[in-house]
Parts: structure tokens; C-alpha cells; sequence
């Protein structure tokens, strides 16, 4: 058989409260799939469970705690990428509040950590501005009752009209990170696209025309500062629904390297020797994220979007028809797995970044 994801239990209580959620997750899992439902009942599920704050309030000592998130969203992959995805973007929205000047977290922070807000991490654009890749395209500027923001957000997930969106404002020599309400004047949330796969993560583009953000609503001031920050954690929990979209993957897999399907044992082998190799760095990164470099950082994440791309084709390829047919847990990865290349940062963008360290 393939590797499993391990259980865990709460270090306060002892009863396993992610394992509760794992289970609700797995349920709905081809309902989410099939568009009948949203991850927004999962993210409020984990919220209530008391798992959206793991690592908060460490700021760059996350020592265990980020390893505590590591295993939440882990383990939820495993049972729904769609929903794994959801909850890292949840947890990186609270993240950067945390982070925030006292008056900002006092106004948001709880409603973010028990799931009753949904959050929006529009910070793809800042995280290439930072690398060198493209300034911000949101621009703003002085008006009479704050800063007036304009631009587009090309693509983002867990948009609707309660969330919270954290996103970077160009304001000419300086990059801002700031929060805006998603039903906030001037914001126009477009039609989402038809997707292969999570598309229950209400993933989309915004354009803001001449939104006003006050001066209460800044995280911070200095975006590179701030993304060095943020960083690590977020590549980190980035791996981490990788990682358990691998191990489903190989455990869906395992089971029908028979017959024919035995020429394809060496490639399970491999496929589950990166795996474990994944999960050792990711753990041992999780005890102290400030202690990898950048480069073992960004090499961890591609190795781990590669991975679990080609896991999920190893799934699909061994079990034939099942892995067709759309309704199935195995196409359901593969098609969800297929998004890891694209999402930002692309493979293409880590690629590039790793280049510079070479």
C-alpha cells in the first residue's frame, strides 16, 4: 500500500477534532466536486473546531504551531483539495491580519479565526513584484477620506460578497498591503469561470474602480518587508495540500498495481520514495520556518506541486476506467491536481526564482 497521512489529536483535549473534520470533508467531498455546495461549510467547520488559529499570534516564531497547520490542511487534502486549498487561503488571509497594527486585528482577527469571515489572499501580484517578476497593477492614490485604489485582481479564491480580501496597492514609490470588504463600493467581482476541478472554491477576478481604503485598513506599509515575512509560511502550507493530495493519490493507486498494472511498481516506488522525502522536509521546515533558505524553501514547493501532479496520473492511469469516470475520487484528484502548475506561484514562476539561486 501506499504511504497514509497520520492521525492527530488536539494537543488541549486529546480528541481528534481534525480527524471530525476530515470525515465531514471526505462526505461531502463529490458534492463540492459537482458544484452543489461550497468549502465555505468546511471553513466555518474548522473554525469551530478551533483549527484556523494554529500558529497564530507566533509571528516569525512559529515553532510546532505551523507544524499543527501543516497537518490540518494535509489531512483535509487528502479527503478534498478543493477544500484543503480553501482552508490555506483562510489561514494566509489570517496570517497577515495577525501581523496588522492592533486596531485592524482587534476589528477582524476573530471573525477570520472561527470561520465566520471568509478571507481572500489577493497577494499573487505582491509576491511577484517582490521576486522581480512585474510591478502590482493596483494603483492608488490620496483622496479626500483615504487612499482611492484601482486596478485588477486577476485571479483569486474564497471571493463572495462577506469575504475579506488582503491585497498590495501601488502608491508611487511604495507598496501598501491593505484589507478591503469584498461588497465594498467600487468592487466589481466578475462571473467565475467553469473549472475541471475546485470549483466550489469561489475562485475568480475582481477589477476595483476608485475604491477608498482608510488609513485603518493598512496591514502594512512596506510590502517587501512584509512578504519576506509571510513567506515562509505560505510556500509551507502551499506544500501542504500537495502533500496530501500525493498521499491520497498513492494510496488510490496502490491497490491496483496487479497484473499488467505491475509495470508501473517502479514508478509507484519513486513516486512514493519523493513522497516521503517531501513530508520529511516539510516537517522538519514547519518546526522553525525561518530556518530554510529561500531556495530550499521554493525547491520543497516545486518538488511537491510535481509530485503531486504526477501522482495523481500514476492513480489515474492504473485504475483505468474508474479513473475516467468523472463521479470518481480518482478523477476528482486529477482534475483537481492539475491546478497546482498554475497556481501562483506557477511552476513556471518557481522555476525562474530557483534559477537565481543556481
Amino acid at each position: 500500500m501506499g504511504p497514509t497521512l497520520t492521525a492527530g489529536k488536539s494537543e488541549v483535549t486529546g480528541v481528534d477534532t481534525v480527524g471530525d473534520v476530515v470525515s465531514s470533508v471526505a462526505d461531502r467531498a463529490r458534492d463540492l466536486d459537482a458544484g452543489r455546495t461550497d468549502t465555505r461549510v468546511d471553513i466555518a467547520a474548522a473554525g469551530r473546531a478551533g483549527l484556523l488559529d494554529r500558529g497564530v499570534g507566533a509571528h516569525d516564531d512559529h515553532s510546532a504551531s505551523v507544524a499543527s497547520m501543516v497537518e490540518v490542511i494535509e489531512r483535509v487534502s487528502a479527503a478534498s483539495l478543493s477544500v484543503g486549498f480553501s482552508l490555506w487561503a483562510q489561514r494566509m488571509v489570517i496570517e497577515y491580519v495577525a501581523r496588522a497594527p492592533e486596531r485592524l486585528r482587534q476589528q477582524h482577527l476573530r471573525s477570520l479565526v472561527s470561520g465566520d469571515r471568509i478571507g481572500v489572499t489577493a497577494m499573487a501580484a505582491g509576491l511577484k513584484q517582490v521576486a522581480g517578476l512585474g510591478e502590482v497593477p493596483i494603483t492608488g492614490h490620496v483622496g479626500p477620506d483615504g487612499l482611492v485604489i484601482n486596478g485588477p485582481i486577476r485571479w483569486a479564491s474564497n471571493v463572495y460578497d462577506e469575504s475579506l480580501i488582503v491585497l498590495p496597492v501601488r502608491t508611487g514609490d511604495t507598496t501598501l498591503v491593505v484589507v478591503v470588504d469584498a461588497n465594498a463600493p467600487g468592487v466589481e467581482i466578475r462571473t467565475a469561470p467553469e473549472l475541471i476541478g475546485l470549483g466550489s472554491t469561489a475562485s475568480t477576478s475582481l477589477a476595483l474602480h476608485d475604491v477608498v481604503v482608510g488609513e485603518e485598513n493598512v496591514i502594512s506599509d512596506d510590502l517587501t518587508s512584509f512578504v519576506r515575512r509571510i513567506r515562509p509560511v505560505f510556500l509551507l502550507l502551499q506544500c501542504s495540500f500537495c502533500s496530501g493530495a500525493i498521499g491520497s493519490a498513492l494510496d488510490g493507486a496502490a491497490g491496483s498495481l496487479t497484473g499488467v498494472n505491475e509495470v508501473f511498481r517502479a514508478e509507484f516506488d519513486h513516486r512514493t520514495a519523493d513522497f516521503v522525502d517531501i513530508r520529511q522536509r516539510l516537517g522538519d521546515y514547519a518546526v522553525d520556518p525561518s530556518a530554510p533558505s529561500p531556495a530550499e524553501l521554493i525547491r520543497l514547493r516545486l518538488d511537491a506541486a510535481q509530485t503531486a501532479a504526477a501522482s495523481s496520473r500514476l492513480e489515474a492511469t492504473v485504475r483505468g476506467g474508474a479513473g475516467y469516470a468523472t463521479g470518481s475520487d480518482t478523477n476528482r484528484r486529477f482534475r483537481e491536481t492539475a491546478f497546482i502548475p498554475i497556481q501562483s506561484p506557477s511552476e513556471g514562476q518557481l522555476r525562474w526564482e530557483l534559477a537565481q539561486f543556481e
